[in-house]
């Protein structure tokens, strides 16, 4: 099944290509992370910052993947 439309502004946009773009974030934000705490001195910073991003990409893909309520 389909995901259903997001409207983004006045713009519909297809659910499942958002969850494919938020796949390919949270891929690149992993091996970003990875790469980063592999560092000998990682800037706890810049750490925090992938950190938060990451679990947004996750609050999102969550929300994308939620079935709507009826009304």
């Amino acid at each position: 099944m389909a995901s259903p439309n997001v409207v983004i502004g006045s713009e519909s946009v297809r659910g499942d290509a958002i969850a494919a773009k938020v796949h390919q974030d949270i891929a690149f934000l992993t091996d970003r992370l990875q790469r980063l705490e592999n560092q000998t001195n990682p800037n706890p910073q810049v750490l925090k910052v992938y950190r938060d991003m990451l679990e947004s990409r996750y609050a999102v893909l969550d929300w994308l993947s939620q079935s709507p309520e009826p009304h």
